[in-house]
């Protein structure tokens, strides 16, 4: 049997974690630098930090922005809710293809995160640098059309997410969406049990791939 000095073992392991710590830094900046809108590179670092908030250590490709955004128009004005907005990659795709006359409210409550979207300087943008339980306060009964969450809703505790998404169809007009995405389906059933109506997509092009639920509201 071989014996195995602990300090020996303990600095091995420390730098097995490291490199793989490394390498997955690494590939975020590479990542950044072909798939995603290009913003300034603090999202990496900030992910690293607060991993459990944000869900991951990459952001969103322009791909995944693109499918989440499929379902708005510019064709008639719209009230949009963003939750987690992160650095803004998919708020950018939103007020892209929404009209004039809409209006897109984003929560983020990541402070570093914050000059990023105030730099848009968009009048339809209101942003809140707060937390999305206060959703229900913020909005009235059937007041918003479509709903966008990047929350990264398998690190939120059971009795907070089913709270988020009774206040998601309280505010939420008749037919109007919500649309989640996520890197596993944990939360696929909990979505089914409090929308009718659920469909799914798949987006490879993102890291990791990501699957996206689109769930309609009916009162």
């Amino acid at each position: 049997m071989i014996f195995l000095n602990p300090l020996y073992f303990s600095f091995f392991i420390t730098t097995v974690i490291l490199q793989k710590t490394f390498l997955f830094l690494s590939l975020a900046i590479i990542y950044d630098d072909y798939l995603l809108i290009r913003m300034p590179k603090s999202f990496t670092l900030s992910a690293f930090k607060n991993i459990k908030q944000t869900g991951s250590l990459f952001r969103s490709s322009k791909f995944l922005a693109k499918k989440l955004t499929e379902s708005l128009s510019s064709d008639q004005p719209l009230t949009v809710v963003e939750l987690g907005a992160g650095d803004g990659v998919i708020t950018k795709e939103i007020l892209d293809k929404i009209s004039p006359k809409s209006r897109l409210y984003t929560y983020e409550i990541n402070n570093n995160f914050i000059p990023h979207l105030s730099a848009f300087k968009d009048d339809r943008l209101t942003i809140f640098n707060q937390s999305v339980e206060k959703l229900r306060s913020d909005f009235g009964y059937n007041d918003v059309d479509i709903i966008i969450s990047s929350l990264p809703l398998a690190n939120i505790n059971k009795t907070f997410k089913e709270q988020l998404i009774r206040n998601v169809k309280f505010v939420l007009k008749d037919k109007g969406q919500f649309i989640q995405y996520q890197y596993s389906k944990n939360d696929k059933k909990i979505l089914e049990t409090n929308f009718k109506e659920l469909s799914t997509q798949f987006c490879f092009f993102n890291m990791p791939p990501a699957i996206i639920y689109n769930c309609v509201n009916f009162v």
